[in-house]
Formats: structure tokens, sequence, C-alpha cells
């Protein structure tokens, strides 16, 4: 599972739409997409961002690990 697919997959889990997980964030609509289909990757800021808007580790979203380390 690529970067993107696990951010989409962990948006889908929380019942999240990609412009209620890019407010969330700080992003736009288009730019959540774009991370979902892999054409752009989160900078460092928005990995930590992601990370505490989905409730899991950055180890999964950058298929360090497969624990979903998931924290709610």
């Amino acid at each position: 599972m690529s970067l993107g697919s696990r951010i989409a997959s962990m948006r889908g889990y929380r019942r999240l739409t990609q412009e209620e997980l890019g407010n969330m964030v700080g992003v736009s609509k288009q730019t959540m997409s774009g991370w979902e289909h892999n054409t752009a990757k989160p900078n460092a800021n928005y990995l930590r961002e992601l990370c505490k808007a989905l409730g899991c580790s950055a180890d999964y979203l950058l298929e360090l690990d497969d624990d979903l380390g998931l924290k709610w």
C-alpha cells in the first residue's frame, strides 16, 4: 500500500471527506487528492498534522510499519 492509499484508507476509516481532512490539516481538497493519488507528497509538517487528524502513526502512513498505531 502506498502513502496515498494509506491516507485514503485511514480517511475512509474515520469517515472523513477529502475536504474535511484537508481543513483539519490546513490544505485544500485538491491537495488532499494529490496526496491520495500519489502525484504529490506531504511535507514533514503536514505529515504530522495528518497523523494527528487520522489518529495513526507516521510509521504506518510511511509504510515503515503495518501496525496502525491507532490513538483513538
